[in-house]
């Protein structure tokens, strides 16, 4: 009988007819004279169908009735039973009731209103003056589509109910905090856990946020004022951060980052890049938006020219051209010519109140008078950040230098301290199983990072459209997703290797084996993730203390007996593959046969001297100390190769 279809909603969308409906509000009628009969209630619901078809939907060129069209049907056909008299009543008082409810009721807007398109404003309301809007059920079916992807009916019916739930309250201001409670509690008890997870909000406790605010939160600088464009970065990736472990990684490797097996960097910047390798021009020659939006953490420039004229290009000369840009690491080769000149200019920027990049030195063989006067700019640098890279280029593995621009999309940081632990704890189960499932979940990682990095390059209509061609990032991001590089940082091997051997790297061989055991593992591992994923993967040591004293401190609450000895002394978990040796000599010893493997990023210039203290014959004794070592180490690798 029935070829009523659709039906037109208050809000002029068209949804499908459904008889069940009428059939229930009838029922429910019913219920509240105290005489409910579901059989009966069906039965008057099918003389509403009928009439709809006769006297509505057959005068109507679409065919498709309104919704208080068949609310006065429904109030006919109840009028027109003897028997229903009281039944009609109790349905016109609440059809009456509810449509003064829903011109009355309005929603309180806790927030500034959305821009067109942003998620998460839910329900969407049209801010007034007065900072309140009219109650619109449609507002919420629309929210549910959009943000929690929803079936259109599923979404009209859990309105509906949080719509019955609100106007039986009879209250007449509303808030949408307390909507988004009513819908999450709706979704929640028909259990559509997953679509909760999407449109969940993204949010910071109020008294964190006023901690932020006062400048009150941990890990502020003590004694410094924060500004305010600084709190509201903060607090921008902080949000970001929470966005980061559910959205972008997957459960099992957010779930290592906050159990502190790894650490995953840059969580409250997801959609820029970990670090760029470029050649100077590259940086210099790029237009607005520039480099530094694209890149998060470390600029490292390769193929630096030599000469003054290269140094005036440089922020201590140039103050505000690279001011986007946020740590500038010049590579300098010793063996090219020029680089006098380049030391002597810098030294000049140094001396006029210039700011100075920080600067990687790769010291090629030098004789005594070489070694001296580069001691004497070296030590006119005082207070530079610097750091030494004496292997020979042909020694390692790893190419610092580049001719191209290189993108590092993420790093993931290993805790090889809990690793050991973990493995002693698991039953007998070795190091290497756990630094198979480790090193895995890493990877993971960073691949989920790259891959909503190439998503969100891809396409002309991408808000990082502008960005596109910057260090080589194609149009359709297929570009970053394909050649960029992801980082395995290193934390505490001299602290792993101790738990495992019961000797630090410089007391013992056994010790020291079992070290580069562990890192050549390490290195095979990748090598096989680089050929599965075509990702190019690199090992480097970890320098940030606050990731090691992160990772540490979660170590020292689960295992403290192994961790209370370096609690009481006030040290930290080694940085990467470094020892505890106080003399910095004999730690590069150390540290010589790992560089074919492991990129150093603790620079042996801190480690036992600082650039702000060293003397010119101290500097002296340390380079050419440094290059006998060094030279040793490459005779080494190249008989063995």
């Amino acid at each position: 009988m029935m070829n009523i279809r659709e039906v037109r909603k208050r809000d002029s969308r068209v949804v499908p007819f459904d008889l069940d409906k009428i059939s229930d509000a009838i029922y429910r009628a019913q219920l509240s004279v105290g005489a409910a009969d579901a059989g009966y209630a069906r039965e008057l619901a099918e003389v509403v169908g009928h009439f709809l078809v006769t006297e509505i939907s057959g005068s109507r060129e679409d065919g498709i009735p309104h919704i208080e069209e068949i609310q006065d049907v429904v109030e006919k056909v109840l009028m027109s039973r003897p028997d229903c008299g009281e039944l009609a009543k109790s349905y016109i008082l609440y059809r009456r009731k509810r449509e003064v409810l829903r011109q009355t009721l309005e929603v309180r807007q806790e927030k500034g209103p959305p821009e067109k398109g942003t998620p998460g404003e839910f329900p969407a309301v049209e801010k007034t003056d007065a900072g309140v809007s009219s109650w619109k059920k449609a507002l919420i079916t629309a929210a549910l589509i959009r943000e929690a992807d929803l079936d259109p009916s599923v979404a009209e019916e859990i309105a509906a109910s949080v719509e019955a739930k609100v106007l039986r309250t009879g209250i007449l201001l509303i808030s949408t905090s307390l909507i988004r409670e009513l819908v999450d509690n709706e979704l929640f008890e028909r259990g559509y856990d997953a679509k909760l997870k999407k449109q969940a909000p993204l949010s910071l406790p109020k008294y964190d946020l006023e901690k932020m605010v006062h400048g009150e939160a941990a890990g502020t600088s003590q004694g410094l004022r924060s500004t305010p464009r600084e709190i509201e970065q903060d607090i921008a990736r902080r949000m970001l951060l929470q966005y980061s472990l559910e959205e972008v990684l997957s459960p099992e490797v957010a779930r290592a980052h906050r159990n502190g097996r790894f650490y995953v960097h840059d969580l409250g910047n997801p959609l820029r890049c970990y670090r760029l390798l470029a050649g100077l021009q590259d940086v210099l020659s790029l237009q607005e938006p520039g480099i530094g939006e694209l890149v998060s953490r470390e600029i490292q420039v390769s193929n630096v020219p030599l000469t003054p004229a290269g140094v005036d290009s440089l922020p201590l000369s140039s103050p505000g051209q690279l001011d986007a840009v946020p740590e500038l690491v010049i590579e300098v080769e010793t063996a090219r010519a020029g680089y006098g000149e380049f030391f002597d200019s810098l030294v000049e920027g140094v001396r006029r109140g210039g700011e100075a990049p920080h600067l990687l030195i790769r010291i090629s063989p030098l004789n005594t008078r070489e070694i001296e006067e580069l001691a004497t700019r070296l030590v006119l640098l005082a207070g530079v950040g610097i750091e030494f890279d004496l292997v020979p280029l042909s020694c390692s593995r790893i190419q610092h230098g580049t001719r191209e621009p290189v993108l590092v999309a993420g790093k993931t940081t290993i805790n090889l301290p809990r690793a050991a632990y973990r493995s002693a704890r698991g039953g007998g189960a070795s190091i290497e199983t756990e630094l198979d499932e480790i090193v895995a979940l890493a990877v993971k990682g960073i691949r989920e990072r790259t891959r909503l990095l190439a998503r969100i390059f891809s396409g002309e209509e991408s808000p990082f459209a502008a960005l596109c061609g910057i260090a080589g990032i194609g149009a359709d991001g297929r570009l970053l997703e394909e050649g960029a590089t992801g980082i395995i940082g290193l934390v505490g091997l001299n602290e792993c290797v101790r738990y495992l051997c019961g000797a630090q790297l410089h007391e013992s061989g056994r010790a020291g084996d079992k070290a580069l055991e562990i890192i050549g593992g390490l290195q095979e591992r990748l090598e096989v993730e680089e050929n599965r994923l075509g990702l190019s993967l690199v090992l480097e040591e970890s320098r940030n203390r606050g990731e090691i004293r992160r990772l540490q401190a979660m170590d020292g609450r689960l295992y403290p007996e192994n961790v209370r000895g370096l609690e009481e002394a006030g040290a930290l978990y080694s940085s990467g593959v470094r020892s505890q040796d106080p003399d910095p000599l004999r730690s590069m010893e150390l540290l010589a046969p790992y560089l074919t493997t492991v990129v150093p990023r603790a620079g042996v210039v801190g480690t036992g001297l600082s650039s702000a203290s060293i003397s010119h014959e101290q500097y002296c004794g340390f380079l050419a100390g440094a290059q006998e070592i060094f030279s040793s180490q490459a005779a080494t690798v190249i008989k063995e190769e």
